[in-house]
């Protein structure tokens, strides 16, 4: 049974956070248009500008109480199915608890694990608190999955950020309890989104000439480290990094070390990270420290598949691109837990032998795993484009399928 079928055969649903945008107020639409009555939880301004009708609900109590103030909620509205978007944050972890000592069903959205023109939707939680287990993988034939394009707006998403933000501020007074998962305030949020603008226009050129000098001078012959958002949560939970540049400064160490000396290593800086760090001066510092200043680039604004498709594997705390890389056969150390962090898809020898001696990626089972993750936690979607999985309402496997082929 897909997460898609879990939720669609829930009756009355409770929302709790979603995507910044109007993403939630679409899906709860949709939901209603297949008979299921839907509430959402508004916790600041932002969630309410966005989703504002008569079955929204203002939480105005502390972080502490929020679980037994749920608890009563969901008996007085009859729920069973919780759905929110990511599984870390507090409030959330708070729903993810309740959730596991009742029989309500605890739905999780999340960016897509095979992006693009995915998100994902699985019950009980995603990455690594995902259900999904290798023992399933066998079972599955080959994905030759063919999605429709989401066609996502980076316009979009920065003017749903700046709005949220916006709001989050003004109506401050009416949520004065509310702690939110960053510790950013409103304003430093719309500063930073604005920096991100700003650097995402002057990176565009120095960028594209970095990419060049890579393909001339470096093809086949280095590896990519993808970085994650500094607060993301999947390294805070996930991992034993306490920051990302403390997996900066131990995966510089670990390749001038042992890797060999003809390999180079890129750094590749989350776009999404832009406005709020940016470790140019930490990588130098230690590259030139480490004696491997010439064999190491940070880029940020790269298209990360070209990236990947000339390296020789991709070096990741627990990030998704892991599963990118994994598409282009490249061999993957995870240095965190993920859910795609398997033998015969990762190595799971120590890093310092990574660089020598990278396992090859089994791509018969790694397509058997594709499909596991399409068919139940996958959908043709984006949180800031289109979402084709809404256009054929509850019939998801027979849409997906229309569009798939097997071995």
């Amino acid at each position: 049974m897909s997460s898609l079928d879990h939720l669609t055969s829930a009756r009355r649903v409770l929302m709790l956070q979603g995507p910044m945008g109007g993403f939630f107020r679409d899906v709860a639409s949709w939901l209603r248009q297949q008979g299921i009555v839907c509430y959402k939880i508004n916790f600041n301004g932002g969630d309410r500008w966005f989703f504002s009708d008569d079955f929204a609900i203002d939480y105005r109590g502390t972080l502490q109480d929020f679980q037994d103030w749920l608890d009563e909620l969901v008996q007085k509205l009859n729920i069973d199915a919780i759905v929110c978007f990511g599984d870390c944050r507090l409030y959330h972890a708070k729903a993810a608890k309740f959730c596991q000592n009742s029989k309500v069903d605890f739905l999780v959205f999340e960016e897509g694990y095979l992006r693009p023109d995915y998100i994902t939707l699985e019950i009980g939680g995603v990455n690594a608190f995902s259900n999904i287990h290798p023992s399933q993988i066998e079972q599955h034939a080959k994905a030759h999955d063919q999605p429709i394009k989401t066609e996502p707006s980076f316009a979009l998403m920065v003017w749903s950020a700046c709005w949220y933000y916006l709001a989050w501020m003004a109506m401050q007074h009416r949520y004065p309890n509310y702690q939110h998962h960053r510790l950013l305030t409103p304003s430093q949020e719309i500063v930073a989104w604005g920096r991100a603008l700003r650097r995402r226009i002057t990176n565009y050129v120095p960028d594209h000439y970095k990419k060049w000098r890579i393909d001339r001078d470096w093809a086949h012959n280095y590896f990519v480290v993808a970085l994650q958002v500094h607060n993301d949560s999947q390294v805070r939970v996930h991992s034993q990094y306490a920051d990302v540049s403390d997996f900066i400064v131990e995966t510089l160490e670990s390749f001038a070390q042992h890797a060999a000396s003809r390999h180079t290593l890129v750094i590749k800086h989350h776009p999404m990270d832009r406005g709020y760090r940016n470790y140019r001066q930490l990588i130098r510092r230690h590259a030139e420290r480490l004696g491997v200043e010439r064999r190491v680039r940070y880029v940020c604004d790269v298209h990360l598949p070209s990236l990947i498709k000339k390296s020789l594997g991709l070096i990741t705390i627990n990030s998704t691109t892991g599963l990118q890389a994994l598409f282009h056969a490249k061999p993957v150390k995870v240095m965190g837990s993920a859910i795609y962090d398997i033998p015969r898809l990762t190595t799971q020898k120590d890093l310092h032998e990574f660089w020598r001696a990278p396992c090859p990626v089994d791509r018969d089972y790694y397509l058997r795993f594709r499909e596991l993750l399409l068919e139940q936690t996958q959908l043709n979607g984006s949180f800031y484009g289109l979402s084709p999985w809404m256009d054929s309402p509850m019939d998801q496997n027979n849409q997906r399928h229309a569009v798939t082929k097997h071995d």
